[in-house]
């Protein structure tokens, strides 16, 4: 069991902080690898070398703290019905885990270190006493304690000092931070006024149709078709070698379906090689206008290639002749090429029609009504405050709805920009493009929060687990002192159970 929880009437705060220090991430572990220091267990194990940080070796045994966070880890999995039979996926998820709860866990003490910090064996001792394996009835037990092999004890004092040293460092990083009145009543006044609007939203199948036939008409090569069938191979010379081939066989369709059939690495080899009538820009975006220029060139029969491609080398067989654009027919494949290739000339052509709605009327305050008769639903939001970024301690998101339309505009610089600045009921933003849309936003209503008994102390809980969360990441992904093993280790040991 882990060392038991001493009596305190610490304020409400403290628990906090100290739940989150415990807890919070990249520690998320280092809870579970003090739990099990009394178990027992004893059993000898090779000595795996995962990596270091700084001048301290990341290193497993069955009995050390790697060691019990990952059978922790494993139990976790194992303990959420998924049976004893660990997938390779889940138990490697799980030695992940363990490792990064241990590299924190490294990377603090070698910190501590730095700084000179040493628990003292008298501290240690004291800890020893509240060791359960060493009590009986609640009280400590020196015969059981002279019982147990020297291992063992070497074993739970080092542990001692590292759950003593943990402790350390999140009262002292943690639990020792000031927070000005200042800071509180900024992020307060931030908190406190909740804004809600209404709004509309143009979507960019508004995008005018006679638009679409302009564009169709200015770019018909784009949308000329051509019957096509293809070879993909790996190099260019088994595609010329296939070209001889397909030519020693009488330039037939059965030849180069044949080919295509037995040769071909790709989708089109279930097929014979057949593409089907195929759009000129789907094959410009394979291999570029002007080699495509040369496929739409060939007639009935007719092979070009080989194209060196991301997917290969290509060879083409025209399977008919070229078919111009007809819009009468094709108006819908323009709009999808525009929407995935033209999305600029969409985007504009609905900023500028969404600028004439509001022009006409910002001044009347018929906004709502005009749109609403434009055709268009007026939503309103849920209240939020200017809270760039969803940052929890200030409150509700802008995204918290089930309108798609305003995901990501938490953290979109344009959207807070369009908002920020109406202060009065009634008042209209903007235009403003949101995910293939463009929004307008009414000030509806405004209103202040009151400020609660809690407020204050949850607030630094967030900046601790924010400042915890920089931690993490620094010593994951940026300390130059991290020397990663995981993986190569791993792989070493576990790779054959995965086959």
């Amino acid at each position: 069991m882990s060392p038991p929880k001493k009596s305190s009437t610490g304020t409400r705060q403290n628990l906090i902080l100290k739940t989150i220090g415990l807890g919070i991430v990249g520690l998320a572990l280092i809870g579970l690898v003090f739990s099990s220091v009394f178990s027992g267990d004893s059993s000898a194990a090779e000595e795996l070398m995962f990596g270091s940080y700084g001048d301290k070796d990341i290193l497993y045994t069955y009995d050390n703290s790697f060691g019990n966070a990952v059978r922790h880890s494993l139990n976790s999995y194992n303990s959420s019905d998924m049976g004893q039979d660990v997938h390779p996926i889940i138990h490697r998820l799980a030695w992940q885990e363990a490792y990064n709860s241990i590299v924190y866990h490294t990377a603090i003490k070698y910190y501590l270190d730095q700084s000179g910090y040493q628990p003292s064996s008298r501290t240690i001792d004291r800890q020893i006493l509240e060791y359960a394996r060493y009590q009986t009835d609640g009280e400590f037990d020196e015969r059981l304690y002279l019982s147990m092999s020297p291992e063992v004890k070497n074993n739970d004092r080092e542990l001692a000092g590292d759950w003593l040293s943990m402790n350390t460092w999140i009262g002292d990083v943690l639990d020792s931070q000031y927070h000005s009145a200042a800071q509180m009543d900024f992020l307060w006044d931030m908190a406190a006024r909740e804004n809600s609007y209404d709004y509309v939203i143009i979507p960019f199948s508004e995008f005018p149709e006679h638009k679409v036939i302009e564009y169709g008409r200015e770019n018909s090569h784009l949308f000329s078709s051509l019957p096509l069938s293809r070879i993909t191979v790996e190099s260019e010379e088994q595609a010329e070698e296939l070209i001889s081939q397909y030519r020693e066989k009488g330039e037939t369709p059965e030849s180069f379906a044949l080919l295509a059939q037995e040769f071909s690495q790709d989708f089109y080899a279930e097929r014979a090689g057949s593409m089907g009538e195929t759009n000129f820009y789907l094959i410009d975006e394979v291999i570029g206008r002007e080699n495509a220029d040369n496929v739409y060139k060939l007639k009935e029969g007719e092979i070009a290639g080989p194209f060196e491609s991301e997917f290969g080398w290509i060879i083409f067989r025209a399977d008919g002749a070229l078919t111009s654009l007809n819009l009468t027919e094709q108006i819908q494949d323009v709009r999808t090429y525009m929407m995935e290739n033209e999305l600029g000339i969409i985007e504009d052509a609905i900023l500028e029609r969404a600028s004439e709605l509001r022009a006409n009327t910002v001044n009347t305050g018929l906004f709502l009504s005009a749109m609403a008769e434009e055709g268009f639903e007026i939503k309103r939001t849920h209240m939020f405050p200017i809270n760039y970024g969803s940052v929890p301690m200030l409150g509700e998101s802008s995204e918290g709805s089930d309108d798609a339309a305003l995901n990501g505009t938490a953290s979109s610089d344009e959207f807070w920009k369009s908002i920020v600045g109406l202060t009065e009921v009634g008042s209209i933003s903007q235009p403003v493009v949101l995910n293939n849309t463009v929004g307008m936003f009414a000030l509806a209503s405004s209103a202040s929060k009151e400020r609660d008994d809690f407020w204050e102390e949850e607030v630094k809980s967030e900046i601790t687990q924010s400042r915890q969360n920089d931690f993490n990441t620094a010593i994951l992904n940026e300390s130059e002192l991290f020397d990663n093993q995981f993986s190569s280790t791993y792989n070493r040991y576990f790779a054959p159970r995965q086959e």
